[in-house]
């Protein structure tokens, strides 16, 4: 009799030890899970990371900012297109994602620029402007290519736009 309740509390010494073991394993585990959070967070309060959160009513879409290439406008909706062709249409109006950038990004918003009453893009995307015909086509050289539209005056003045910001750069390098 006395072997058995050895062996009990044997028993259960050894499941408290398994438990113990058990829990301090998981805080660790969540510590680092919560590091890693805090981590993200801070990176991106930093601007390291940027992400542009579209919230509607029961929807979010949060996209990274550097994989959005543009958006269209679709009447009073609109069409977010990412860099690997997903597209998504979300029940807001141009001017409101284009407000929601501004906020969202602040300087770094510059990337993205108004073309006319239909499209913002991603300047960093911009492939060629061929104003004859009146066409824009925005990729990133490695599979992802749009072809989009716009209006003669709206592609010569983006055309003067980039041959400026050319210009602009090399100034700065001399």
């Amino acid at each position: 009799m006395y072997e058995a309740e050895t062996y009990r509390m044997d028993g259960v010494w050894a499941a408290n030890f398994v438990h113990h073991f058990c829990i301090s394993y998981i805080r660790a585990v969540l510590s680092q899970v919560a590091e890693k959070k805090l981590l993200n967070l801070s990176l991106a309060i930093e601007g390291q990371v940027k992400h542009i959160v579209i919230s509607k009513g029961t929807e979010l879409l949060r996209v990274p900012a550097d994989r959005l290439m543009y958006i269209s406008s679709d009447g009073n909706y609109s069409n977010v297109v990412t860099l690997d062709g997903q597209t998504r249409l979300v029940s807001l109006q141009l001017g409101q994602i284009e407000d929601l950038i501004g906020d969202q990004l602040g300087d770094n918003g510059g990337n993205f620029l108004r073309l006319g009453r239909s499209l913002i893009i991603n300047v960093d995307y911009i492939y060629l402007v061929d104003v004859a015909k009146q066409q824009l086509i925005l990729s990133d050289c490695a599979g992802s290519k749009h072809d989009l539209t716009a209006s003669r005056e709206v592609l010569i003045k983006l055309k003067a736009y980039i041959e400026a910001l050319m210009t602009t750069e090399n100034d700065t390098k001399d």
